[in-house]
């Protein structure tokens, strides 16, 4: 009987000291503690893109490869076919296309290829005109969530400029810039793709992965 003599004392303040702020001994030995400001701001904190996010079919297309542009193409057949097998509206539909490293080349628009022939080089498809500005602008008109990478834009001179100037901090500051401006119309820019796909599933959106 002597041995718990300690706890029943324990246990007798602790009861003495709840009651006066109003508290049970289960509530203090068990409430939480409160979350930090940061915490708590952080978790309100939105992207644009979120707000458009409904229905009941969600998914994400990403790639961080050209891959011919298929996750722009993956985008579109699955709101066909959901339509035109399924009967399902694309207003129930969420589709998003989350472009990162060089697949980014086929956000920008054909002024950039043309100025820039090294951007169809790295795409996979010389040229002077992006081949996949129409099904971007297709997509855009259909609500896909177009989605380029920030720091993915930060980097492209070192990925999409002539070899010989990828290490030029001027050069590729300069294009990094030209290119934030030279996206498509309908292409919203999130700051790390990485942490956008784990919003996107947070949210529901089923992942598939259109790299190679």
């Amino acid at each position: 009987m002597m041995a718990n003599t300690p706890r029943r004392d324990f246990l007798g303040r602790l009861a003495a000291f709840g009651a006066t702020i109003g508290v049970l001994p289960s509530q203090a030995l068990n409430a939480a503690p409160a979350p930090a400001a940061d915490e708590a701001s952080a978790a309100t904190v939105e992207d644009p893109w979120m707000k458009r996010v409904a229905g009941t079919q969600r998914v994400v297309f990403h790639s961080h490869m050209p891959t011919d542009g298929l996750a722009l193409r993956w985008a579109q057949t699955f709101l066909d076919t959901q339509k035109t097998v399924y009967g399902i509206r694309e207003q129930d539909c969420t589709v998003m296309v989350g472009l990162n490293g060089r697949s980014i080349g086929w956000f920008f628009n054909d002024a950039m290829w043309a100025k820039y022939p090294s951007v169809g080089e790295v795409m996979g498809m010389p040229g002077t005109r992006n081949p996949m500005t129409e099904s971007v602008a297709i997509l855009a008109r259909r609500n896909v969530l177009l989605l380029a990478c920030g720091n993915s834009i930060r980097a492209s001179g070192g990925r999409f400029l002539p070899p010989e100037q990828r290490t030029d901090r001027e050069r590729t500051t300069m294009f990094a810039e030209e290119a934030r401006k030279s996206l498509l119309p309908g292409v919203e820019v999130v700051p790390a793709m990485i942490v956008t796909l784990q919003q996107a599933q947070d949210r529901g959106l089923r992942y598939v992965y259109a790299g190679g």
